[in-house]
C-alpha cells in the first residue's frame, strides 16, 4: 500500500515539476527567493530552490508591487487570484489590495486555428454549421479567453468568447500547486500564517470553477436582463444558448465605446453627467433591490452607445446576498453615511460579526473618529472608496469578521465612484448614493408584505415549536426514568437571585410569544384563505393563552 502511495506521490511531483520550476524562477527574478527556501517543500522541489539560493536578491521595489508583478508574469489562475484578494481586505493587508487593483488582464491571443479546434470540439460540428463568417483576428485576449466576432448562418451577427487551450489541465495543476504552497506557508513562514493562505486557495478554487464555466455565465445574463427589464438606459447581449458551452459562449453584437474613452464619448454626443448616473442607479439597484450584482465592474466591462444607454459585459463574476442580509447592508451603510456610530456598532452585533475579542468602547472610539472626520466634509469632496476603505480598516482591526458579499459590494461600489470621476470629474457620488439608500432602507422597512411573510414565517415556526412539544417533553421524561438527565445545583445563597432571573425571562418569553402570535393573527386573517383563516384563529388562539401567562406571571411577583 505504502508503495502505491509513493508512485501516485512521484507522478504528482514529475507532473508539476516544470510549472514549479517556472513558479520559483519568476519568485527568484522578483526578489522572493528567500521565501522559497523558508517553505522548505519536499526534495523534489529542493533542487529547484537550490540555484536560486546562491544568488539572494534584495529590491528595492516595494513588495506589494513585486507580488502584482509576480502574478501577472505566471498567468491566468495567478491574475484571477490576485483579482479575487483585491476583493479581501479581511485576508491581506490594504497596501497589497490597493496593488492589486491594478492588475492587468491582457496577454497575447492564441492561434485562430485553435479557437477552430476548440469551437467545434465543444459544439460538436464544423464551424462552418454555425457561422457563415469568424474573424480571425479576436476584439481582445484576456487570460481566461479571447473574443471574436462573428455571423451566424441566420444573419445575426454574434460575438464568440472561447477559452484559452488547455486552460482547465493548467488551471487544475496551478490550483494543486497553491494548495501545496499555501500548506507549507501556513507550516512554515509564520509571519504569514494570519493571512490563512489554505482558506484563501479553498475559496479562490470555487470562485474559478464558476468563472470558467460559460454556461453558468450565459444564465447569469439571462437573470440580469430580466432584472432590468424595466431600465431602457441598459443594455444586456443576449447569449445563444443552443451555441453556447462549459468553453465556448456566444451572444449577440452589441457595438458601443468603452465608458473611459471620453473624448469618443464627446463626439458621440452624449451626457456625461447622465451615463455616471445611469451607471450608479444600475450598481446600487442590483445590489440592494435584487441582490444579485455584477462583481467585477471594471471599464473594459462597460460600453456607452450613441442614445446614452450602458452596455454591460462579462457576467463571469456575479454576487449574491440574500434578503436578509440586503436589510443589514442597508442599515450599516445608512448608519455609515448619518454618522451613526451606535448603530453601525449595534448592526455589527445583530449581524454576529464581532467576536468576543472585540473592544466595543475602542472600535466605537475609532469609528467615531473617522465619521465625525467626514462630515464635516462637503458631500461633493468625499472619496467613498477611501471613505469605506477606512471604515473596513478600523473593523478588521477590531477583529469584526466583515463577510465576502460585504466587501464585494464596498468593491463594486468603490469601483464605480472611480470610473464615475474618470468620465465626468464632476460627479458627486455621496449625493448620488446617500439619498438613494436612505429611500430604499424606509422602503423596505415599510414594506408591509414583506413584514407580513416574516411574521407568518415566525408563526409557522411557532405552531411547529408547539407541534414538536410533546416529542421532547417525552424525550426529557424518558431520561429522568434512565437517569440519564443531569442537574446542575447552585447554593442556598443564589436560590433568590435566580428566582428573580427566571421570573424576568419567563415574562420575557412570553409577551414575545403573545406579539409573536398575536401580530401574525392579525396580518393572516387580513389576507384571507381557509388556510391562512385556520391559522390566523390558532394564533389568535394562542396569544390569547400567552397573554393569560403573562399576566398571572405578573400578579405572581416571584413567577413561583
Amino acid at each position: 500500500m505504502s508503495g502505491a502511495v509513493d508512485l501516485i506521490r512521484l507522478t504528482f511531483r514529475l507532473r508539476d515539476l516544470r510549472r514549479v520550476r517556472r513558479i520559483a524562477g519568476v519568485l527568484a527574478r522578483h526578489g522572493f527567493a528567500d521565501v522559497a527556501a523558508r517553505m522548505g517543500p519536499a526534495a523534489w522541489a529542493r533542487s529547484v530552490f537550490r540555484a536560486l539560493l546562491r544568488r539572494p536578491r534584495v529590491s528595492p521595489i516595494p513588495v506589494e508591487r513585486r507580488l502584482r508583478l509576480v502574478l501577472e508574469e505566471l498567468g491566468a489562475t495567478f491574475i484571477k487570484l490576485g483579482q479575487m484578494l483585491a476583493t479581501r481586505p479581511d485576508l491581506v493587508p490594504m497596501a497589497l489590495v490597493d496593488e492589486l487593483r491594478h492588475l492587468q488582464d491582457e496577454v497575447p491571443p492564441f492561434p485562430f486555428e485553435d479557437v477552430i479546434l476548440i469551437v467545434e470540439s465543444e459544439l460538436g460540428c464544423p464551424m462552418g454549421e454555425v457561422f457563415s463568417h469568424v474573424e480571425e483576428i479576436p476584439v481582445a485576449a484576456a487570460s481566461i479567453a479571447q473574443v471574436h466576432f462573428a455571423t451566424l448562418l441566420t444573419g445575426e451577427s454574434v460575438v464568440i468568447k472561447v477559452q484559452r487551450p488547455n486552460l482547465n489541465r493548467q488551471i487544475t495543476g496551478d490550483l494543486r500547486i497553491l494548495a501545496g504552497l499555501a500548506s507549507a506557508l501556513e507550516a512554515r513562514v509564520p509571519e504569514v500564517r494570519h493571512f490563512r493562505p489554505r482558506a484563501i486557495v479553498e475559496e479562490f478554487t470555487k470562485s474559478l470553477q464558476r468563472e470558467t464555466d460559460f454556461v453558468g455565465e450565459a444564465a447569469s445574463m439571462d437573470r440580469f436582463r430580466a432584472m432590468f427589464a424595466d431600465e431602457p438606459g441598459l443594455v444586456v447581449p443576449k447569449p445563444f444558448h443552443q451555441w453556447t458551452r462549459r468553453r465556448v459562449l456566444t451572444m449577440e453584437r452589441v457595438d458601443g465605446v468603452k465608458v473611459t474613452d471620453v473624448a469618443a464619448l464627446k463626439a458621440l454626443g452624449v451626457d456625461l453627467a447622465a451615463i455616471v448616473q445611469l451607471g450608479m442607479r444600475i450598481t446600487l439597484r442590483s445590489i440592494f433591490e435584487h441582490g444579485f450584482f455584477h462583481a467585477d465592474p471594471h471599464p473594459g466591462n462597460f460600453f456607452v452607445r450613441k442614445d446614452g444607454s450602458i452596455v454591460l459585459l462579462d457576467f463571469g463574476m456575479m454576487g449574491t446576498i440574500e434578503p436578509r442580509r440586503v436589510d443589514e447592508m442597508l442599515a450599516f451603510m445608512v448608519a455609515v453615511l448619518t454618522g451613526d456610530v451606535d448603530m453601525v456598532v449595534d448592526q455589527l452585533l445583530d449581524a454576529d460579526l464581532i467576536g468576543d475579542e472585540t473592544d466595543l468602547r475602542g472600535l466605537r472610539s475609532d469609528l467615531k473618529s473617522i465619521l465625525v472626520r467626514y462630515a464635516d466634509a462637503n458631500l461633493g469632496s468625499v472619496d467613498i472608496a477611501a471613505f469605506l476603505q477606512e471604515v473596513m480598516s478600523v473593523t478588521i482591526r477590531h477583529h469584526v469578521v466583515l463577510p465576502a458579499d460585504l466587501l464585494l459590494v464596498g468593491k463594486a461600489i468603490a469601483t464605480m465612484e472611480g470610473i464615475g470621476h474618470q468620465v465626468y470629474p464632476e460627479f458627486k457620488p455621496l449625493e448620488a448614493i446617500q439619498p438613494y439608500l436612505t429611500e430604499v432602507y424606509v422602503r423596505r422597512l415599510l414594506d408591509a408584505k414583506r413584514h407580513s411573510q416574516v411574521v407568518a414565517r415566525s408563526v409557522m415556526d411557532g405552531l411547529s415549536l408547539l407541534k414538536d412539544a410533546p416529542f421532547d417533553i417525552r424525550r426529557v421524561l424518558r431520561k429522568l426514568r434512565k437517569g440519564e438527565l443531569t442537574m446542575n445545583l447552585r447554593s442556598s445563597g443564589d436560590e433568590a437571585r435566580i428566582r428573580n432571573t427566571s421570573s424576568v425571562a419567563n415574562r420575557v418569553v412570553l409577551a414575545g410569544l403573545f406579539a409573536t402570535f398575536f401580530f401574525g393573527a392579525v396580518v393572516l386573517l387580513d389576507q384571507g384563505g381557509s388556510v391562512r383563516t385556520f391559522a390566523g384563529w390558532a394564533s389568535a388562539g394562542l396569544s390569547w393563552l400567552f397573554f393569560l401567562g403573562l399576566g398571572w406571571s405578573l400578579l405572581h411577583g416571584d413567577g413561583r
